[in-house]
């Protein structure tokens, strides 16, 4: 059988025999733009400001069909963290996108804002996601990590315990929206996307986001493919393994974890690089040390001591087979053989495709 796998801005295609596939989650794709494009259309007109959180495919599939409604006047102005990488993949907006202003750094348990949000006028939108710290990576979530100094942090601090949680309010959400709130009279959209298209757009949290998830329950097997769910979700390992969480419940502890994610843009966040490069010592961490991105810490010890990991990424090898001491593979074969040289070549291995778009019950 063969099951295409997105990776990066193209798919990785796995082969497997009929007698070994367990479950297969793979969602088919939905897509309401004509519908959306009128009602965000409907959102942002009167307000001064669009900001976009992200690139992802269906945010960007979304600007398109909703660019040429856009007032040409100077009346919108448009925000992204990175101009050009926006203006690239939606070329109507070519010379209209501005740049999104870091927050100041700073003082411990202080927020700093970046004046663009401020003043009540602003749209923000970003495709959603689960996620192991916030439950959701909402609009308002995706605005805080973008536009808040000091929020991750304060994120962080608040989260009650290392517990991954998926699409639940946890306290780091709750303490993420609080700090997001302050920015009064902003209004929010997050794209909830099916089979990589967008389905709807919600205002709310992780609760409503759940609500247009299908929940899955599968007995644990011996193996499990995880794709995290191609660009904007597999760009660096933080995303990949933040998301690939979600998803193993599905396989039993010991069992054997096929990681599939492009990783083009490396590492990812500050504290997993200061990890993998023996810059962060075992003190440093009994002492509160903090970084962003501190949680990835634990979830990459726990993924290491519970299972075997081999990755399909673009990941050097000095940091896959090195630090992180993972079986690493050139591509979908290799890596399938690898897996079962561990589970036997009888086993069944479940698979899911976009662990962006997965909940397990």
């Amino acid at each position: 059988m063969e099951i295409w796998l997105p990776y990066g801005d193209v798919e990785s295609l796995l082969t497997l025999q009929a007698e070994n596939l367990g479950e297969l989650s793979d969602p088919a794709p939905e897509s309401h733009i004509e519908e959306l494009t009128q009602g965000l259309a409907e959102s942002i007109k009167g307000r001064g400001k669009l900001v976009v959180c992200d690139c992802k495919r269906a945010t960007v599939k979304l600007l398109k069909s909703l660019a040429p409604a856009l007032p040409q006047d100077g009346t919108l102005k448009v925000y992204a963290r990175s101009p050009k990488g926006l203006e690239e993949v939606v070329p109507d907006l070519k010379g209209r996108v501005l740049k999104l202003s870091p927050p100041q750094a700073p003082a411990t348990g202080e927020l700093t804002y970046s004046p663009e949000i401020l003043g009540g006028t602003a749209f923000v939108l970003s495709t959603g996601e689960p996620d192991p710290l916030f439950g959701y990576i909402d609009s308002r979530v995706a605005l805080g990590l973008s536009a808040v100094g000091g929020a991750r942090r304060s994120a962080y601090m608040a989260r009650g315990g290392d517990t991954p949680a998926f699409l639940q309010e946890t306290p780091a959400y709750s303490a993420m929206a609080s700090a997001v709130e302050r920015t009064e009279g902003t209004a929010f959209g997050t794209i909830v996307t099916k089979g990589g298209e967008p389905l709807t757009i919600i205002d709310g949290g992780p609760k409503d986001a759940r609500a247009h998830f299908t929940p899955q329950q599968v007995n644990p097997a011996k193996g499990v493919v995880i794709g995290a769910g191609g660009r904007g979700f597999d760009e660096t390992f933080s995303h990949t393994l933040r998301l690939s969480l979600g998803v193993l419940k599905s396989v039993r502890k010991g069992g054997d974890i096929l990681l599939v994610g492009e990783c083009r843009d490396g590492l990812g966040s500050e504290a997993l690089q200061m990890q993998t490069m023996g810059r962060i010592s075992d003190a440093a961490l009994r002492k509160g040390f903090y970084a962003d991105g501190m949680e990835e810490i634990g979830y990459l010890g726990s993924l290491k001591e519970n299972y075997s990991v081999t990755l399909l990424s673009s990941l050097p090898e000095l940091y896959a087979s090195g630090r992180f001491r993972f079986k690493t593979a050139n591509n979908s074969g290799e890596a399938l053989t690898k897996v079962f040289n561990s589970t036997g070549r009888g086993a069944k291995l479940h698979v899911c495709a976009r662990a962006c778009e997965t909940l397990l019950s």
